[in-house]
């Protein structure tokens, strides 16, 4: 239970199967940024989708593992949504943890470059939905390496994705946009990647990828042993 406003930042996934990666941002954000909680937050919608891999109920077991070996102890939340939109997610954990907690949400650079491409919006109506979301929470684009991302520029270094993080006004951030880099070697760490390593017996890449609390976890449910990813 959460009791009275708190500062909590969310990473919105679909956690099949949680990474090192995923604690690796988090624990970025929590330190850089000043959060006190953190929240796995399985997208639903996400979920649903005709992906090879472990259930809803295994991906919850596997978020909630993680969480109770977190440390402190309680600092690390788990949730579900089934919120589609970006805002509407946001807006329904601010009616969770109450109006004046401070939230922020995690989102990869990639992403980020798709919610303020403006051929997504009408009628010129990105900056009213910018607007919209800064009101609301606060953003966090963490780096990507563009190698892992169809839609930047093989080339694309860190400093360049900060630098276009930082263009959008100040008066529509309201202070609310921040940007984080993680390491290059965390950039090849995804669940696919696990996936994979699973499916072709890559022992040593499982560790390095898999949190360690979730080893036992993944055997004893035997899960992505189909060559799927």
């Amino acid at each position: 239970d959460v009791e009275g406003p708190v500062e909590v930042a969310v990473l919105d996934s679909s956690f099949n199967p949680p990474t090192r990666s995923h604690l690796n941002m988090l624990s970025h954000a929590a330190q850089q940024l000043g959060f006190s909680r953190t929240l796995l937050l399985l997208a639903k919608q996400n979920a649903d989708k005709p992906v090879v891999g472990a259930g809803l109920t295994q991906r919850l077991e596997m978020m909630q593992a993680i969480a109770e070996s977190a440390e402190p102890a309680g600092s690390m939340l788990c949730g579900i949504t089934a919120h589609g939109l970006f805002v509407d997610k946001a807006a329904a954990l601010k009616g969770l943890f109450g109006s004046t907690s401070r939230i922020a949400m995690l989102v990869g650079f990639d992403t980020w470059i798709r919610i303020i491409d403006p051929k997504y919006y009408e009628n010129d109506a990105l900056d009213d939905v910018l607007r919209r979301i800064f009101d609301t929470f606060e953003v966090v684009v963490v780096s990507r390496d563009p190698s892992s991302a169809s839609n930047l520029d093989d080339d694309m270094s860190i400093q360049e994705q900060e630098r276009l993080v930082q263009q959008v006004p100040a008066d529509i951030t309201q202070k609310r946009l921040h940007f984080i880099s993680i390491e290059p070697e965390m950039s090849a760490v995804s669940s696919s990647a696990v996936r994979k390593a699973v499916a072709s017996g890559d022992s040593g890449t499982v560790r390095s990828m898999l949190p360690d609390c979730l080893h036992a976890y993944v055997d004893a449910e035997g899960l992505y042993m189909e060559a799927a990813v």
